[in-house]
């Protein structure tokens, strides 16, 4: 009986949250909740999951957006060195920190969070392991020192911004091993009770999760920073946008965060809202499979990248809300490539075309997703106009996939996220066909993009990193089988009163500060 009045008033407080204007030490936002599968950080890889995470978790580094540019900075680890071989990290741990049980922050728990990782074996388990550290071998590449330094020592000498940048990912998010093991149970490592709650040393902790309603945070009294001007995060499941600038403009929640364009421009002339916007971490891209027909040809392909209207996909399709990119770098990336060499030039496409002997054009099949229905109807529109007829293919995004991963496609449009801001993160997809992922799908094969892939990832020296991958650049835009249509900005509507989300969003979705936001 107790259990169900405890529900009982958490539901009542919720509700009294969202029945007036928000308390300013309170951040209501609105929000689909849908995809938010666990708050474990060792097994989240959802992107509102993660974030969630990450403002209940310290990691031995994070991320701060320094000059438009996403850059690895000191958190639980206040310094580092690397061996010579450029193989071993060791990390001085701050002392004082500590969790939001009041247990201060060792060592040994950086240890356990890590091998805890790679024994539960989750999606994101594969990030340790492509730098040599796995399961078998965890206890020789992860190692407690003493008790503020940990030792990684990883396979090769890579670039050491290629291997600080995936340890921002949120599965290195320390836990307080003793709590955790607390709540073990059939030797799950504690991942039940972390899925539904929380024990890190980030400026919250995990109040409550009642799924399809609300996820609660409250702010850590412990943490090392400082406490946060805001003291309560409530989530509200949300799942129609409209709902969500309905609630918005009622003042009843401070931020809508999956608002489509249409609700973004409804909401502009509202002086009591601001539209915040920033580079999101993800492309549409047309690719081309190059084992098939007339798309074996580069002049071919060459030809479908002047054939497409570029900005009107920024401006018309997206109504503002991208980016033209052309590279595959993402704009917010260390060795970002601002180039856009294509534009749409319908005489230059016609005269590559008949150049690669196909004067009248040819017939293709377009495949894509109901979600990228209306970037494929405007390619294929582009298409059309230098004779090429694309016969649109939609299909469920899980059997479009199946298919593309077998190689089974002609063109096709789709989306591509990256796990980690570093330019490898997608060098490897997009160039290097051995790594089995997007070049290879598109039976992309090039000896030379594959070794500058591969040598850039080694390079420690920054300014002749980005020059590589700038060479790379240059020689995938005249020979890949990619054309890049536009790269993603979140937008998210913003009550006037909220303060500081501009600064803290930014490098969404792989990082965003909620202990920077505060309200007037």
């Amino acid at each position: 009986m107790r259990k169900y009045l405890v529900i009982l008033l958490v539901l009542l407080l919720t509700l009294n949250l969202f029945s007036a204007r928000t308390p300013k030490d309170t951040l209501v936002i609105a929000v689909n909740t849908d995809n938010v599968v666990t708050l474990d950080p060792g097994a989240v890889y959802e992107v509102l999951g993660s974030r969630i995470v990450d403002a209940c978790y310290e990691k031995l580094v994070g991320l701060d957006y320094v000059n438009g540019q996403l850059v690895v900075v000191p958190e639980v680890a206040e310094s580092w060195e690397i061996s010579e071989d450029g193989r071993t990290y060791t990390f001085h741990i701050r002392r004082g920190i500590k969790f939001s049980t009041g247990r201060e922050l060792t060592a040994e728990d950086v240890v356990f969070s890590l091998k805890r990782h790679l024994l539960m074996q989750k999606p994101s388990s594969w990030i340790l392991p492509s730098m040599g550290v796995t399961k078998d071998n965890m206890d020789e590449t992860i190692k407690k020192i003493d008790d503020y330094t940990v030792q990684i020592t990883v396979d090769k000498p890579y670039a050491p911004t290629l291997v600080l940048s995936k340890l921002t990912f949120s599965f290195s998010g320390i836990v307080d091993k003793e709590e955790v093991l607390k709540h073990e149970q059939n030797g799950d490592l504690g991942h039940g009770w972390l899925s539904y709650h929380s024990a890190g040393a980030g400026a919250y902790y995990v109040k409550s999760w009642e799924k399809n309603a609300y996820i609660i945070l409250e702010a850590n009294k412990y943490y090392w920073r400082g406490q946060p001007r805001i003291k309560r995060i409530v989530f509200k499941d949300v799942p129609e946008p409209t709902n969500q600038r309905l609630l918005l403009e009622r003042g009843d929640v401070d931020i809508a965060w999956d608002l489509l364009p249409e609700n973004i421009e409804e909401l502009k002339s509202n002086p009591d809202i601001k539209i915040i916007t920033g580079p999101g971490h993800e492309f549409r891209y047309l690719a081309m499979n190059t084992g098939w027909g007339p798309l074996k040809d580069p002049k071919v392909r060459l030809a479908i990248k002047y054939a497409i209207a570029y900005d009107e996909f920024v401006e018309e399709v997206k109504r503002g809300y991208a980016m033209k990119v052309q590279g595959f770098i993402m704009k917010g990336y260390t060795c970002f490539v601002s180039k856009t060499p294509f534009h749409k030039d319908v005489e230059k496409a016609k005269k590559l075309l008949a150049e690669a002997g196909y004067p009248n054009g040819f017939e293709v099949e377009l495949m894509t997703a109901p979600i990228w229905k209306d970037d494929a109807v405007k390619v294929q529109a582009d298409l059309a106009e230098i004779g090429i007829k694309a016969k649109l293919v939609i299909m469920q995004r899980s059997q479009m996939y199946a298919k593309y991963r077998k190689q089974g496609h002609q063109l096709v449009v789709a989306r591509w996220g990256s796990d980690y801001p570093d330019p490898d993160a997608l060098a490897q997809p997009f160039a290097n066909y051995e790594m089995k992922s997007l070049a290879w799908r598109n039976m992309w094969k090039d000896d030379y993009a594959i070794m500058l892939t591969n040598k850039a990832a080694y390079e420690r020296n920054l300014k002749k990193r980005c020059q590589m991958y700038e060479d790379l650049t240059d020689y995938w835009f005249l020979n890949g089988p990619f054309a890049i249509l536009y790269q993603v900005k979140n937008a998210w509507a913003v009550r006037k009163e909220v303060k500081g989300f501009e600064e803290a969003s930014q490098g969404y979705s792989m990082r965003l500060e909620f202990s920077h936001i505060y309200k007037e």
